[in-house]
């Protein structure tokens, strides 16, 4: 009798299954899709229709439901905005996924996204003559739909000439719909470029990880955050803004999904945006030691320098030389010289990793020269002001090759240095 009751409850379970896998997977979902290159009066995007069409295939492929605007005006790219809200607040338990691809701007701390036929003389037109993020996301919160998901490609410098806010990129969200995860391409308040291949780093990534089966969709946004960061070598370092706690999948549901855990509950949730500002490596902070010659006084000189880095494609060096060993006979020499350098950096490349590990640089400062010489009949010291110019090369974040020229300016004496050493970025 066991086994007849055992049999039936298992036939049972077979019968239900293929219904809760049914349920599971009729979640309504609904996206929409925008890409805006094609601009009248401000520069193309040679990228972002190849992204939202892109894009648009792959979550048609996921199961969702596809709304999809290229090269969109004002008014239609409100009139999508308003039909993806109302498709949301009349399906319960859905699903939503909003694209952007195109030019985008901040004023006042807020993001707007910019139509192709716009014309904004000033930040005073922006309200009227640009899609908010905001009143985008004040829409999702009220139409109160399980997951909501914001992908703002759009993080590109302001393409008018005003600028009155002097900031670039877009802002971070000053508030963001529960159960919701705000993505930029880049973090708030940088820039990224349009790229030159078919699609931008960023939607690149995001477009291999969105076609992956079965990966949860914080996951998602983590893969693609890492492998654009790794990619560019933490120039271009996406920033996730996440409210949502639960689990997720945006195509099937796995059947161990189990093994996924909800991110913990807590604040805001925000990746990536101190590491680029402190791994930048076109900011050179360094420590570095160098060995080199003069040719005749000092023989050999020693360096210890290291350098900050304020602005990028720059650096100000603060070091000390040891001199010692002359290459006269029957002199001895030593000298002491902290000096200062204030250099510019140029990468040889923008698009490969070349471009973070090896550049060029030139620069000019000064420094107290203390030298002493001892000869036969007795010792001279020479001390006073030094003028340096340099020029120099870095490779790999490791070898630093530089030649400086130096003349004492109390007595226009000219020293040829030049230095080959290790050095340490950070």
């Amino acid at each position: 009798m066991i086994k007849i009751y055992r049999l039936m409850f298992n036939l049972a379970i077979l019968a239900l299954l293929p219904w809760a896998l049914f349920t599971q997977e009729s979640r309504p979902k609904y996206a929409l899709v925008i890409g805006n290159g094609a601009y009248t009066g401000l520069a193309p995007l040679v990228n972002a229709v190849n992204d939202a069409n892109d894009i648009a295939a792959v979550l048609g492929y996921l199961g969702f439901s596809v709304d999809r605007v290229i090269n969109g005006t004002l008014e239609e790219m409100e009139a999508a905005i308003m039909g993806f809200i109302s498709s949301l607040r009349t399906a319960e338990n859905s699903y939503s996924f909003f694209f952007y691809a195109g030019h985008g701007v901040q004023s006042n701390g807020e993001n707007y996204l910019i139509p192709v036929n716009a014309r904004i003389p000033s930040e005073n037109y922006l309200r009227n003559r640009a899609t908010s993020v905001q009143t985008l996301l004040d829409d999702l919160d009220d139409a109160q739909n399980d997951l909501n998901v914001v992908v703002l490609d759009a993080c590109r410098d302001n393409p008018f000439g005003w600028n009155r806010s002097g900031s670039r990129g877009l802002a971070a969200a000053i508030s963001q719909p529960v159960n919701s995860i705000v993505v930029y391409s880049t973090g708030a308040g940088t820039s990224a470029s349009d790229g030159k291949g078919r699609n931008g780093l960023f939607t690149s990534k995001l477009i291999n990880n969105l076609a992956t089966p079965e990966i949860e969709v914080t996951e998602v946004f983590r893969r693609t955050g890492q492998e654009v960061a790794s990619s560019s070598y933490n120039q271009q370092v996406p920033a996730v803004y996440s409210q949502f706690f639960g689990i997720a999948f945006l195509g099937d549901t796995p059947v161990d999904f189990e093994r996924y855990t909800p991110a913990p509950p807590g604040a805001t949730i925000i990746i990536g945006e101190t590491e680029k500002r402190e791994k930048d490596p076109s900011k050179l902070w360094s420590i570095g030691a160098s060995i080199g010659t003069c040719f005749v006084e000092p023989w050999v000189i020693a360096t210890a320098s290291g350098t900050i880095a304020p602005f990028k494609y720059s650096f100000l060096e603060i070091g000390v030389d040891f001199g010692f060993v002359s290459g006269l006979p029957n002199i001895n020499y030593y000298s002491f010289c902290p000096f200062a350098h204030a250099a510019f950096y140029w990468p040889f490349s923008e698009k490969t990793s070349a471009a973070n590990t090896i550049g060029a640089y030139i620069g000019a400062g000064g420094g107290y020269m203390m030298a002493n010489y001892t000869f036969p009949n007795g010792v001279l010291k020479k001390n006073g002001f030094a003028f340096d110019a340099i020029v120099g090369i870095n490779l790999f974040n490791i070898i630093d090759m530089s030649y400086t020229l130096r003349t004492n300016i109390k007595n226009a004496n000219v020293i040829n240095k030049i230095s080959l050493g290790f050095t340490y970025r950070f």
